[in-house]
């Protein structure tokens, strides 16, 4: 049994712009970070972190387009 109330409205987190420590091979071959992130057709690319320059950041999480929107991240930095 679930101890959530049925009437409760669920919370939606806003979607954050990048962070701009966020780097894809996408952004490279079509020359924008931000529309690189928001179009489907180019999320499968291949992400890493400007600041540890591996698949993880320095506050040693993953590293991803929808991974790295997450304002609550503490090196999370706006573009």
């Amino acid at each position: 049994m679930s101890d959530t109330d049925p009437n409760e409205l669920p919370v939606v987190q806003a979607i954050a712009s990048p962070c701009r420590h966020l780097r894809s091979n996408g952004m490279y071959i079509f020359g924008d970070q931000q529309n690189d992130f928001e179009n489907d057709e180019y999320t499968s690319s291949s992400c890493w972190c400007s600041e540890t320059m591996k698949s993880f950041g320095p506050d040693d999480r993953l590293v991803g387009h929808r991974e790295c929107r997450d304002a609550t991240r503490s090196c999370y930095e706006p573009l």
